[in-house]
C-alpha cells in the first residue's frame, strides 16, 4: 500500500506490483466508507452476455429484452447496477410477480431498476392478498350446528312510532 501526496491509498499486488484498488483518503471526517462501486459489480460477464442471462429469467425474453435494450439506451453508464439490481428483484419474486411486473413497466415505459423493484413489490404483495383473502372452503369449519329453519325467520317489522314511544319520545 502506498498513500500519495494528494491523499489517495494505492493498494498493489505485491508480486507483479499491478495496482489492484485506488482509493481518495477522507481525513476530514473519521470513520467514513469511501468505497469503489466497481467492487461490488459482476464483472465476470460482459453487458450483452449479462442481459441476456438476466432476460432469460422471464417468460417473455423476448419482451424482457426490449426492456434491458432500452435501459441500456438510457442508462449507459450505469447498465451493470441496473441489471444487477433487476436479476435481485427477479431471484426474490414469483415468476408470475416478475413477469406482471415487466409488463407494467413496458407498458408504462418505466425503465429504471428501482420501478421494476416497485412493481414486482406491488404484485408479490396483491397476489398473498388474495391467498389471505381467499380462504380455502375445505378448511373453513362452523363453531356450532345452525338450523336451517332458523334462517328463515323474517324478524318482526315495527313502525316508528314504536321506537319513539319506547325512547321517551312521545
Amino acid at each position: 500500500m502506498q498513500v500519495t501526496e494528494d491523499n489517495r491509498l494505492l493498494i498493489y499486488d505485491g508480486d507483479t506490483g499491478e495496482i489492484l484498488a485506488e482509493h481518495p483518503l477522507s481525513l476530514h471526517r473519521k470513520g467514513e466508507l469511501i468505497r469503489n462501486n466497481n467492487h461490488g459489480r459482476d464483472r465476470t460477464k460482459g453487458i450483452q452476455a449479462y442481459m441476456d442471462h438476466v432476460a432469460e429469467r422471464f417468460t417473455d425474453s423476448h419482451g424482457a429484452r426490449r426492456y434491458l435494450e432500452e435501459i441500456r439506451r438510457q442508462k449507459p453508464r450505469y447498465i451493470r447496477d441496473q441489471l444487477q439490481a433487476i436479476e435481485r428483484s427477479v431471484s426474490e419474486a414469483t415468476t408470475e410477480s416478475a413477469d406482471q411486473a415487466l409488463a407494467y413497466c413496458l407498458k408504462r415505459s418505466l425503465y429504471r431498476a428501482a420501478d421494476f423493484a416497485d412493481a414486482v413489490k406491488y404484485y408479490m404483495d396483491t397476489a398473498q392478498r388474495q391467498i389471505v383473502e381467499k380462504p380455502n372452503e375445505s378448511n373453513i369449519q362452523l363453531l356450532a350446528q345452525v338450523d336451517p329453519a332458523k334462517l328463515k325467520i323474517k324478524p318482526q317489522i315495527r313502525g316508528y312510532e314504536t321506537y319513539k314511544r319506547i325512547l321517551g319520545g312521545r
